[in-house]
């Protein structure tokens, strides 16, 4: 028998398959339903009042497993999302992880409130969506790693439950922000969150998709992208790392694990096929980690360290000094 169990955040899981943070994660039907195949859940990303989010069409699929969205945080705010969970939580076998939103997370007050109500509300560990605080795109001129310290401690303030720090590529250097994560008492970290800007264009409108012309790119185009940055993390970080990006296929989690994750997110493949992705997923890599002859997935986390090539770059040999 092949062992899957992980802890991750302090959360005993009995697999390293969580669904990610997304729009599938709010409705109390999906929530019952996912929580039944998943390890772990983690809620849509939520606000202190309810938002509409950016106008319609904000979400196209792409070839090989992708999605762009420029979704603008819908959501029913926080109120409504904890009545959902207390009604839900005595269903549902797997933790449930409560995302709060990047705006969210600027505010000098309602971050403490939020914590509180995930967690009386049956959330077993908070994840803090930090993208865009310092994106290049969108992101605030005067965040700084330091900032995200800040918040930690904050939200660790105000009740003895799991942080976890959500990482997305940007304009502060992904070292930095897990020394951050350390220093702000952060229980993990995740990454990696959708990549922007990406298009694209309708060939008979001859204009762009989406609404807000440009969105994060997710799903299979990014995996690589997430895998170095679990990879840089490891290196950069003791704190237990959990990998997001493009996870549609049992070597895609092992790939995960091997640059140093402990357990994985998915979404988008979550979101196109339904939950049966996860029970696919679960019994394909038990088939997979037998036929490598690896008794517990748990030996494999960052193994891929332990093999890298020490080889000089000599890609400026050619330049004249």
């Amino acid at each position: 028998m092949v062992d899957l169990s992980v802890n991750i955040a302090g959360l005993a899981l009995s697999d390293p398959l969580m669904l990610g943070s997304g729009p599938v994660g709010i409705r109390a039907d999906d929530l019952i339903a996912y929580g039944q195949v998943a390890s772990a859940i983690v809620t849509k990303s939520i606000s202190v009042n309810p938002s509409p989010g950016s106008p319609q069409p904000r979400i196209a699929k792409l070839d090989r497993d992708g999605m762009i969205n420029y979704e603008g945080g819908p959501n029913p705010g926080i109120d409504a999302v904890a009545e959902t969970l207390r009604e839900v939580c005595p269903l549902i076998p797997c933790p449930i992880i409560g995302s709060i939103s990047p705006r969210t997370l600027t505010y000098s007050s309602g971050l403490e409130q939020m914590v509180e109500k995930f967690v009386k509300a049956g959330a077993r560990a908070i994840e803090l969506d930090f993208k865009y605080l310092y994106d290049q795109a969108k992101g605030r001129l005067d965040f700084q790693a330091d900032n995200m310290s800040s918040v930690l401690k904050r939200v660790r303030g105000v009740a003895n439950t799991p942080a976890i720090a959500k990482l997305a590529y940007g304009s502060i250097d992904l070292a930095d922000l897990a020394k951050a994560a350390e220093d702000g008492g952060a229980a993990a970290i995740s990454a990696i969150n959708t990549v922007f800007p990406a298009m694209r264009i309708s060939l008979r409108s001859r204009r762009p998709l989406l609404s807000m012309n440009y969105g994060g790119l997710s799903g299979g185009p990014i995996r690589p992208l997430a895998v170095a940055a679990i990879f840089k993390l490891r290196e950069a970080t003791k704190l237990p790392l959990i990998g997001i990006g493009g996870v549609t296929a049992p070597e895609d989690v092992v790939e995960f694990i091997l640059a140093g994750a402990t357990a994985v997110q998915v979404y988008t493949a979550a979101q196109i096929q339904g939950p049966s992705v996860f029970p696919k997923l679960r019994s394909g890599l038990i088939e997979l980690l037998t036929n490598l002859k690896v008794s517990s997935i748990s030996e494999l986390v960052g193994a891929a360290h332990d093999n890298v090539r020490q080889v000089e770059d000599r890609q400026w040999d050619a330049v004249a000094t």
